[in-house]
């Protein structure tokens, strides 16, 4: 019997998972981008798979949301091992949580559960905020405690464009680009774009919107113009603030205003301009692009299927025409005064455009990622979705 109580405690031994210790696990909370929380890039991204080549990947030494931005690192523990990681609810985000049996032993594991955010108080944050986020672990039902990390909760404005991420030892450091994430600000569904669309057919410049319909390059230009124009009357001028209050090295972020911010401050930036334009020409069925050079932004819109003109937005600000704001009389042709003040602004502006595509084409073209363009209607199809319209209290 002595005997026969020996074999099977051996084989209990032998086939019983590990119970990890608590002295042998390491881990620790993981925010990314660098304890920064970008609600831009979390409503922009909400509903899409995004392939590695926009998504910086956190490889093979990871499980669960490949996209996940809230998680823990782990180290020092057995394969075999369940392991539950539980991030505490607050006012941005539910209770979520993720439980995974480890095929692999844990070393530098990088955990990040499916986080159930609350994407309509996301999008009202307007000023950058810390932001207390808890997570606790458990392995092997074994509780291994609870961490707090302080986050940088950015303002809804916070674009995130590039994050620099950490070489190993004798590396250079790569910078992960998230420049397509402009693309959210570009929000054509904004019940302001009608509002604007309605000022512009009352200038009586033009009869209707049909986009493409009408097969004339010239009737989509003076689409394109009508809108310039009503723009114009709203007094909006350049601005050159891009700066955000919160700062982090190797986190690249610029404010965005978004479409009724600028139309009410009546400024915008090159950016705000461009996402702002690009807003109102999507919403009439035209395909906008946003261009990016080094320290600067520009619009480019398809003319029809083989033509493409480059409108500098920043040049929307060279004539106020308020003063002709609310007049009743519809303004019919270019000969008016006004329009043609603003008709001359807007050659000027597609002129300047043009110069810029076509200097730093060759670049655009290249895998250089200060060069490129960022087109409106592929940025919808790979799902990036426009930032909600949130209605200020």
């Amino acid at each position: 019997m002595k005997a026969l109580f020996l074999s099977f405690a051996i084989s209990l031994a032998l086939s019983w998972p590990p119970i990890a210790r608590a002295g042998d696990v390491e881990w620790d909370t993981d925010i990314y981008p660098k304890r920064n929380i970008f609600p831009s890039f979390l409503i922009g991204t909400a509903r899409v798979d995004l392939p590695e080549e926009l998504f910086a990947s956190w490889g093979d030494n990871h499980i669960g949301d490949p996209q996940g931005v809230i998680g823990i690192s782990l180290s020092g523990v057995d394969a075999g091992s369940k392991v539950e990681v539980v991030v505490m609810g607050n006012d941005y985000m539910s209770e979520s949580r993720i439980v995974e049996k480890l095929e692999e032993p844990a070393e530098d594991l990088v955990i990040h559960p499916k986080i159930s955010f609350k994407y309509g108080a996301l999008a009202k944050v307007s000023q950058a905020v810390p932001l207390d986020i808890t997570i606790g672990l458990k392995v092997d039902g074994r509780s291994m405690g609870e961490k707090t990390v302080t986050t940088t909760l950015r303002p809804i404005n916070d674009c995130l464009f590039g994050v620099e991420e950490t070489a190993d030892e004798g590396e250079e450091p790569t910078v992960s680009d998230y420049s397509w994430l402009f693309a959210a600000y570009v929000n054509e569904n904004h019940p302001w774009v009608d509002r604007i669309l309605k000022e512009a057919l009352d200038t009586g410049l033009i009869e209707s919107f049909d986009g493409y319909q009408s097969g004339e390059t010239d009737t989509v230009l003076l689409q394109i113009f009508a809108i310039w124009n009503v723009m114009q009357r709203h007094g909006l001028k350049y601005s050159d603030i891009t700066t955000t209050a919160a700062v982090d090295k190797g986190v690249y972020s610029q404010h965005v205003r978004l479409f009724d911010e600028a139309v009410t401050a009546a400024q915008a930036n090159c950016v705000d301009g461009s996402v702002l334009l690009a807003a109102i020409l999507r919403k009439i069925g035209l395909r906008p692009s946003l261009v990016l050079i080094p320290g600067h932004m520009f619009l480019a819109v398809d003319l029809d299927d083989e033509s493409t003109i480059g409108i500098e937005t920043t040049m929307m600000g060279a004539r106020d025409l308020r003063p002709a704001k609310g007049g009743s009389r519809k303004l019919k042709n270019l000969e008016d005064h006004n329009n043609e003040e603003s008709w001359d602004s807007f050659e000027a502006a597609v002129n300047s455009g043009m110069e810029t595509l076509e200097k730093n084409q060759e670049k655009i073209d290249s895998d250089d990622l200060d060069y490129q363009i960022i087109d409106i209607a592929k940025a919808r199809e790979m799902g990036i979705l426009p930032i909600t319209y949130s209605k200020k209290e």
